[in-house]
């Protein structure tokens, strides 16, 4: 599936067709189906990545683009949009706009086009591959928890303080850190500040864990510019989607809003 696209054909023509003989001379497989939800549901297993050329119906796209993006939510799906300007700019509505990782109005560059999708096999590959999740925090029993939510979907490894961190840091690289602020003696805040500062770690990203959602922690939360906070109060589901779009977001290159 790695190299598999699925093409919704909402418009028929000679620019559809002339997508599709570049992409496949850039050795994708391509499968081509009729716009409509069914059959995008249909043939759905077939492969990661979507493109929908867009239809000329604007109420058929709106259709087809909303179901595509609950897609791209629960099935890791990605999807570009090409074709008609006017019923593309229409979708901006929609709820999960943001996901979309490129829009290929006409005129199409179709070589953009192309390029897109090869990134988009890399973000897929890198997607898929087991990720590495560094949780500092001073709570044994709350590690505990975290350990048991997250050992089914990633490789957990859990420190006690800021201390502990450091030195792990000496040795592995997680793909995440869930660092919890208020840990006594080294807090996260120093701890953030260590990690951003050494070389080797600074592009390592930060989620704070935070049990206060006032309007004054959070902003002193922002102020140190963390890659995002969870409440520590979140259920088992809540925490898995958050993590899951977070490296969705990270991984996959995003159109230009």
């Amino acid at each position: 599936m790695k190299n598999s696209i699925l093409f919704i054909e909402g418009s028929d023509g000679f620019i559809p067709k002339a997508i599709i003989k570049k992409l496949k001379e850039a050795r994708f497989e391509i499968t081509c189906i009729p716009d409509n939800v069914d059959d995008i549901a249909n043939n759905r297993n077939k492969a990661e990545m979507i493109i929908y050329y867009v239809a000329d119906d604007s109420e058929q796209v709106l259709r087809s683009t909303e179901y595509l993006l609950e897609l791209m939510k629960t099935e890791h799906k990605s999807l570009c949009l090409a074709g008609d300007p006017f019923n593309m700019s229409k979708t901006k509505k929609l709820n999960g706009y943001e996901l979309i990782n490129g829009l290929f109005p006409r005129p199409i560059n179709i070589d953009n086009l192309v390029i897109k999708m090869q990134k988009l096999t890399d973000s897929h590959r890198e997607f898929h591959r087991e990720k590495n999740i560094l949780i500092i925090d001073d709570d044994n029993d709350f590690l505990k928890v975290m350990f048991n939510w997250l050992k089914y979907t990633y490789k957990v490894d859990c420190v006690h303080s800021g201390t502990e961190a450091l030195k792990f840091l000496e040795r592995f690289r997680p793909d995440l850190i869930l660092l919890d602020y208020e840990m006594p003696e080294f807090d996260g805040y120093q701890v953030l500040d260590q990690v951003r500062r050494n070389p080797l770690t600074s592009q390592v990203p930060i989620i704070f864990l935070t049990g206060k959602n006032d309007k004054e922690s959070v902003m002193r939360i922002i102020k140190r510019k963390p890659d995002g906070y969870l409440l520590k109060s979140m259920r088992k589901d809540e925490l898995l989607y958050s993590l899951d779009k977070f490296f969705k977001m990270s991984i996959f290159p995003q159109h230009d809003k």
